[in-house]
């Protein structure tokens, strides 16, 4: 097996110098994929990844009852509006966004183009934690990751220079990839606050149900269950890959791809445990991090950043 130093020694001279900057600069999967990025592109991230944290915490963070349900509702509406103001035809100072993210978010859709509706579906889709602490099937799980992972996508490779089909379809199987995995991984964490996404068909099929998972209860059906629902992030996984080949600028999805092969490296962690994830969060070593971007600029063919 090829060692991340020795791949370092194999890429072209200005590859190496990235991956030598990812080694001293680096420590995070977001960190890793930064480095690729422009700085108006860097910003522009920073500003989604800032709009994803705030809306997605109204919901964690609320107060618990029905006023803090409503409260929620009340902020994620005056968000939606925010990004009405946004996208106004006639923008003017008449009612330009209210908020500094928001003024930001719009200077940059003005150079980057962001699709409106990912906004609009990531707002939707945290807003289903008020509505829901777990799902029936597939189907209705798929909806959810596709709003608050897939959407995420869609903005991601509008700042990365790629919106044509391929890249879409890409973000969005790579997004619901990602998001399974997420799960998979934080089935403890999420047990925590009463949520269970493993979707209760699932469970029902191994002769288990969401208070299974609730009291972390980790025996042969836990692991049929895990391994069914690893095999669907794989086929994301596998479905986003054989999209990127069509892209237009795959040298430009390179963030995104040390993302993903990041999360599917974890994926097959957490299997290596045999799907013990309630004692241990599943997580990769910075070396292994580094690993997985070199392997990504490598398949990406780079000879020039």
């Amino acid at each position: 097996m090829i060692r991340p130093i020795q791949l370092v020694t194999q890429l072209p001279r200005r590859g190496a110098a990235a991956l030598a900057r990812l080694t001293r600069r680096s420590s995070s999967n977001f960190k890793f994929a930064f480095l690729f990025l422009g700085a108006e592109q860097q910003r522009a991230l920073q500003q989604v990844y800032e709009f994803c944290r705030i809306v997605d915490d109204i919901v964690d963070d609320r107060p618990s009852g029905p006023a803090g349900d409503a409260a929620a509702r009340a902020a994620l509406g005056e968000w939606s509006r925010e990004i009405a103001r946004i996208y106004a035809d006639a923008y003017t100072d008449d009612d330009p966004p209210h908020t500094e993210l928001g003024r930001g978010l719009a200077a940059s859709h003005a150079h980057f183009n962001f699709p409106r509706d990912a906004f609009d579906e990531i707002i939707a889709g945290v807003a289903m934690d008020l509505d829901q602490s777990t799902y029936a099937d597939m189907d209705e799980l798929r909806l959810y990751c596709y709003r608050v992972a897939s959407c995420v996508g869609f903005l991601c490779v509008a700042i990365f220079g790629d919106q044509g089909p391929a890249a879409r379809d890409y973000a969005e199987h790579l997004g619901l990839a990602l998001q399974y995995t997420n799960i998979l991984r934080d089935i403890a964490e999420d047990a925590q606050r009463g949520r269970v996404y493993i979707p209760v068909e699932l469970l029902a099929r191994h002769g288990m149900t969401p208070r299974d998972l609730l009291d972390y209860r980790y025996d042969g059906r836990f692991v049929a269950i895990a391994q069914d629902f690893a095999a669907a992030a794989e086929r994301e996984y596998q479905a986003a890959w054989a999209q990127l080949a069509r892209t237009q600028r795959r040298r430009a999805l390179i963030p995104a791809e040390i993302m993903g092969r990041t999360y599917h490296e974890i994926l097959q962690e957490i299997r290596a445990r045999n799907f013990n994830v309630f004692t241990r969060r599943a997580a990769l070593r910075r070396r292994d991090k580094l690993w997985v971007a070199a392997m990504a600029i490598a398949r990406a063919g780079i000879a020039s950043l």
